[in-house]
């Protein structure tokens, strides 16, 4: 085992959200900060072909990766992390749970809103389509309201392929705060997993990383993992962690598609619209999305999605607050079903979704529905078990801040939740 020969003051782990954001905060000081990203800086992006190179495939299927059960998971391996695949959504949630552990992050949410400028979305941006949904959603009184976005509308071109790489860089993406962090002197590695955290009397000494076939040890007085819901729990536990990887969320989607012969949402961005009027009640939200390439909705429903022609097609999004009774294993296997309470939840969405399509004016006959996917994936290093309110495990000195810490699935955008956790734990241990 080699030893790096620079001892860091903080290492993050991961460049997605929650890492960027500290990375930004963190390099306001004088300290020496690296960023440690197991994927690579994308300089091409915005197809399905693209984004083979950076979504989380199975290395013979090369399909997105899948809890035992089945449950296909999305997830990004890239600078930037999942958030840089967003549809830029930037709702407050999980607020009133976090200030019940005594986390009142009032400050941050509005500090992050006024940086990232988050508005609702400009009107012009939504096409007939979106507009046909939230007219019959509105008449069966599902208050369908405009979604606040970090999107500016002078550079959106509404390829509605938001979830593949925005472009035109309309879309904030952490790679924002990244390119500012990297400018004040914080170092990035790509393409370097870390293995697992090293302790050393009971408090952090470094990380173990591979880089190729070597491996390093590299020195740091904090460690912060930011490797997302899936990642982190994998490096706590081979650090001896073992409790961690539990109560695992994946924020379960079920779209619902259908033929309309005048309309489609080809041209706005996705998820433009949202009705969180059953949030509380019944734990689901709707918003309008299709994801547009063929081979996705191979993915998400066979066929049956394949064939869909995408000018004719309508689609709303089911998203629910799915129980978190997941589990991420040390050696990266997931166990994740759709519980029966879940599918309850779903099949209220679906329903009411079906409802809004047939009032558009879909054919009934070609409605389909897809299987159950996640992409929010969190909870498996929940605050209050193995994090403090610190956001510190046993370990001394090694913090987790990304949804991992979530205590149970939001059920809507994290971005904005993530943000603020990180400027939050930036401000306790800067």
């Amino acid at each position: 085992m080699k030893i790096h020969d620079k001892k860091y003051d903080y290492i993050i782990v991961g460049s997605g959200t929650g890492g960027a954001t500290l990375a930004r905060e963190l390099s306001r000081g004088n300290e020496n900060i690296l960023v440690i990203e197991k994927g690579r800086h994308e300089e091409k992006y915005g197809s399905f072909a693209d984004s083979l190179r950076y979504f989380d495939l199975h290395k013979i299927t090369h399909m997105p990766i899948k809890s035992k059960e089945g449950v296909r998971i999305y997830r990004t391996i890239m600078a930037g992390g999942s958030g840089f695949v967003s549809a830029g959504n930037f709702v407050r949630s999980m607020e009133e749970e976090f200030k019940e552990l005594g986390l009142d992050l009032t400050e941050e949410f509005l500090e992050t809103e006024r940086e990232l400028k988050i508005a609702p979305i400009y009107e012009g941006l939504i096409s007939k389509g979106g507009w046909a949904i939230a007219e019959a959603a509105n008449e069966l009184g599902c208050n369908m309201k405009l979604m606040p976005k970090a999107i500016n509308p002078a550079k959106c071109i509404k390829c509605g392929n938001c979830t593949l790489g925005c472009i035109t860089g309309a879309k904030w993406t952490p790679l924002v705060y990244l390119k500012e962090a990297e400018e004040r002197g914080v170092e990035i590695m790509y393409n370097t997993s870390v293995k697992k955290v090293v302790e050393e009397n009971g408090s952090v000494k470094g990380v173990l990383i591979h880089r190729g076939k070597d491996e390093t040890l590299i020195k740091a007085g904090k460690v912060i993992l930011s490797a997302g819901g899936i990642g982190t729990p994998i490096i706590l536990q081979l650090s001896g962690i073992k409790n961690a990887g539990n109560s695992l969320f994946i924020d379960t989607f079920v779209m619902v598609y259908g033929i309309h012969e005048e309309l489609s949402l080809v041209h706005e961005p996705q998820m433009s619209l949202v009705c969180t009027r059953f949030h509380k009640s019944d734990g689901f939200i709707l918003s309008p999305h299709v994801n547009h390439p063929r081979p996705l909705k191979y993915i998400e429903a066979g066929m049956s999605g394949f064939m869909m022609d995408d000018k004719k097609t309508l689609g709303i999004m089911t998203k629910i607050r799915d129980e978190n009774l997941g589990r991420v294993y040390p050696n990266g296997s997931i166990l994740k079903t759709v519980t029966r309470k879940d599918r309850g939840k779903i099949l209220k969405g679906t329903d009411l979704s079906t409802e809004i399509l047939l009032k558009t004016g879909v054919k009934l006959r070609s409605i389909i529905k897809t299987n159950p996917t996640g992409a929010h994936p969190g909870g498996t290093a929940a605050m209050d078990e193995i994090v403090d309110y610190n956001f510190e495990t046993k370990i001394g000195n090694l913090f987790v801040c990304d949804a991992s810490v979530f205590p149970k699935s939001p059920g809507l955008p994290p971005m904005v939740t993530i943000i603020a956790l990180a400027k939050r734990l930036a401000k306790i241990i800067g």
